[in-house]
């Protein structure tokens, strides 16, 4: 019976015990307080501390609770997303192509190969429009979507914008019957002097800088792009160029150069004065 009375006597000491230290982690202990004598569920404590909230305004106790850098960490985060969601509505957002002249038309196209092979082998300045261009690309150039994006997307049609001194190459591509999405390479021509020959050189840039003076190379979608990124879409440039080699060789062959205004494009002759050297 000792024995029992015993053990009693250790576990009431041991919730005693566990008691006051669960309290202590509740209550600010002030100077000459005795911690054993408070109780968690004082009532008197507990309308003196909400008396204290309520001289607080509520701000203040919301900023007493919440810790500074995890509040400033969560709007970073916030921004950033915000930031990125723009950029994606941006670059889903196609430009509006309906303004493009002999790009959806059901006018016949002239043969523009017989054109500039005749006239650049006579030497003379050939002047075409903007939607001559457009209607030639439309009955003459398949466009095949390859890489990554072929799974889920198609190629719909290329075209050209003409603008005062550069010319906007337009890509439109179909995800399904109903999204569209857009991509543009910004094109300038120029002749240099490479190994002591000239040749006719296809720079990535035209426009309005973004930012003040970072070179716009294009668009994707309507987000500008700049012009050491669009680098990516030189590759669809070149088989471009490769689809129509008689062009090509005539320009190359009779040192032609195009030189663009806007909503045309004139082929000529360079000068010497034309001819950036290294």
């Amino acid at each position: 019976m000792a024995g029992g009375g015993n053990r009693r006597r250790n576990s009431n000491k041991k919730r005693t015990d566990f008691r006051a230290f669960w309290g202590s982690l509740f209550h600010k202990e002030a100077p000459g307080d005795d911690v054993s004598n408070v109780s968690l569920y004082d009532e008197a404590a507990n309308e003196a501390d909400a008396s204290d909230e309520k001289e607080h305004p509520l701000w203040q106790r919301l900023l007493e609770r919440v810790c500074v850098w995890k509040l400033i960490a969560a709007l970073i985060f916030a921004a950033f997303t915000g930031f990125l969601a723009l950029l994606v509505i941006w670059m889903w957002q196609p430009q509006d192509i309906s303004d493009i002249e002999g790009y959806k038309d059901n006018v016949p196209s002239r043969n523009l190969t017989r054109l500039i092979c005749n006239k650049t082998a006579q030497g003379e300045n050939i002047v075409i429009r903007e939607d001559d261009v457009n209607r030639y690309l439309r009955d003459t150039c398949y466009m095949k979507q390859d890489g990554f994006f072929s799974i889920f997307a198609e190629g719909r049609g290329i075209a050209f914008r003409f603008h005062k001194g550069y010319a906007e190459f337009v890509i439109e591509r179909g995800f399904g019957p109903l999204i569209a999405q857009t991509t543009t390479v910004n094109l300038t021509f120029h002749y240099e002097h490479i190994n002591g020959q000239p040749k006719l050189c296809a720079k990535l840039h035209g426009g309005e800088p973004i930012m003040g003076s970072m070179p716009r190379g294009g668009s994707i979608g309507n987000m500008p792009i700049p012009q050491r990124h669009i680098i990516l879409l030189q590759p669809a440039l070149e088989s471009l160029r490769d689809c129509y080699p008689e062009i090509r060789d005539a320009i190359e062959k009779h040192g032609y150069c195009p030189y663009f205004e806007e909503g045309r494009v004139e082929l000529r002759p360079y000068t010497s004065q034309q001819i950036i050297t290294d």
